[in-house]
This record gives structure tokens, C-alpha cells and sequence, in this order.
């Protein structure tokens, strides 16, 4: 029969259970991840409505980046599994990308006047430093974080049911209260600066909770022997894996869709609602 668990706020070694603080600290990162995620769909109407930014232009950068996008996926996962620290190899990385990708948000917004080439080099510039950079090297070891945490399936079961159910309360935080603050602070792209950096900072406060409150206790003995694997046969197994092509196609799907409407709500609010 189990014994009680006392209440604490860290992982029991013994036997790998988790207290819900830890489990809410955990899901709390994906809140302050989505704070930010939130603000970035209505991010074109910015660029064409405050910005004075050519549509065109916006698509471009967005279209462009995409590629990138996606091979920062495949070296951070690379980068991940060679990390070794004090905190272990996922959970360092939510300290060390909480304050580059803070900074980054805002600097999305604080896109400078002159010619359209020189607004297209900062987009793309910035833009790739938020989405590329910054959020992939916070979010891929954020995700991995659930299964270093603990060995029990059970209590990564309810990881993940934590971070699904306060995932999107940061998502619905910024996307409501983005546009009414705006208007507060004198509906121009300064008041775009300042609502951005609140959302920054409590983005950080949140991430810095998840960091102390998640620790690493499990080490998989798999990964020890990931290091000697080429990084050519590595990927030539994973463009092998039939499960990878539909995941990716089942989340190419859930981008577009979020893309498509996150993009044009605003505009319909605005324009005809």
C-alpha cells in the first residue's frame, strides 16, 4: 500500500512523484509561452495597420522564415540532447532563453521608419530572432522537460494534462486584453511597445517559476548512446519514420489554420464586424 505523500514542491526522488505545485509550475511555462504566441497573431495587423508595412512585404518575411523555422527544430533538437549541465539537459535551456526570448517580443515591435527595405531587413531579422531562435530554444526543451522530470507514465500523464488545460489561458489573457490596452495607452505603436513588455515580463515571471519548481530527476540511458549516432543516419531514420510525416502533416494543418484565422480576424473585426 503507498504511503501519503507530504507536500512539497519538487519531484520525490524515491518514487517520482510530482505535488501539483510542480505540475502547475510546469503547465504555467506553456501559459507564459502562449502570452506571448497569443499577441503574435494579430502580429500582421500591427505591421500593416501601425507599422505602415506593404502586406506583400509581411508575407514575404513570413513565408521566408518558415524554412528556417524548421530546420532550427532539427539542430536544437541536436543541441538538447549533447547538453549537459548542473540542471540537466532540457530545463537549463527555459533559463537560459527566458530573457532573449522577452527581449525579442518586443523588439519585434519596435520596427523603426524608413525605406520598405529597410523595414523588410528588420522584420526579417527580428522576426527570425523571436520565432526562429529564441522561442524554438525555449519551447522544444520545454517540451522534453515532462519526461526527465519523473519515470512514472502516470504523472507525465498528468504533466501534460496540467500544461493542456492552463496552455491556452495565457493564449485567451493576451489575445482579449491585447487590443483593449492598446487603445488605453494612445492606440499607436509606442502603446504597442508598452502593452508587449508587460506581456514580456510576466511571460519571464512565469518561465522562472516552471525553471526553479521543474526539476530533472530521471536520466534516460538511451540518450547516453545518442551521441555516438551520426547525425546523417540520425536523420535518415527520421525521414524513415512514417509516424514523423504525420505528425508533421497534422500539425502543417494546425499551423495553417492558426495562421489563416489569427491573421485575418482582425482585419474582419476592424474593417466589417
Amino acid at each position: 500500500m503507498d504511503t501519503a505523500q507530504p507536500a512539497a514542491t519538487a519531484p520525490d526522488p524515491q518514487n517520482g512523484r510530482l505535488s501539483w505545485f510542480t505540475r502547475i509550475s510546469y503547465g504555467l511555462g506553456d501559459t507564459a509561452m502562449n502570452i506571448v504566441a497569443g499577441a503574435m497573431t494579430i502580429l500582421t495587423f500591427f505591421y500593416t495597420d501601425y507599422a505602415g508595412v506593404e502586406p506583400t512585404t509581411v508575407g514575404l518575411v513570413f513565408l521566408i522564415s518558415r524554412i528556417f523555422d524548421g530546420v532550427s527544430d532539427l539542430i536544437m533538437g541536436f543541441i538538447v540532447e549533447r547538453t549537459n549541465s548542473k540542471w540537466g539537459k532540457s530545463r537549463p535551456w527555459i533559463l537560459w532563453s527566458s530573457i532573449p526570448f522577452c527581449v525579442s517580443i518586443v523588439l519585434i515591435y519596435t520596427v523603426p521608419q524608413g525605406s520598405d527595405f529597410m523595414k523588410f531587413v528588420y522584420l526579417f531579422i527580428t522576426y527570425n530572432f523571436c520565432n526562429t531562435i529564441c522561442y524554438t530554444a525555449l519551447n522544444l526543451p520545454y517540451g522534453s522537460l515532462s519526461a526527465m522530470m519523473t519515470s512514472i507514465s502516470r504523472e507525465r500523464d498528468m504533466l501534460s494534462i496540467t500544461r493542456m488545460a492552463l496552455s491556452p489561458i495565457g493564449k485567451i489573457i493576451s489575445i482579449s486584453a491585447t487590443l483593449p490596452l492598446i487603445k488605453v495607452l494612445g492606440d499607436n505603436q509606442a502603446a504597442w511597445i508598452k502593452v508587449m513588455s508587460i506581456w514580456a515580463v510576466l511571460a519571464f515571471i512565469l518561465l522562472m517559476l516552471c525553471f526553479t519548481q521543474c526539476k530533472e530527476t530521471v536520466v534516460i540511458e538511451a540518450r547516453k548512446k545518442v551521441s555516438k549516432v551520426p547525425v546523417i543516419k540520425s536523420l535518415k531514420c527520421l525521414f524513415c519514420n512514417k509516424y514523423f510525416w504525420m505528425a508533421m502533416t497534422i500539425w502543417m494543418m494546425q499551423c495553417i489554420i492558426q495562421m489563416v484565422t489569427g491573421t485575418v480576424l482582425p482585419y474582419y473585426c476592424k474593417y466589417i464586424f
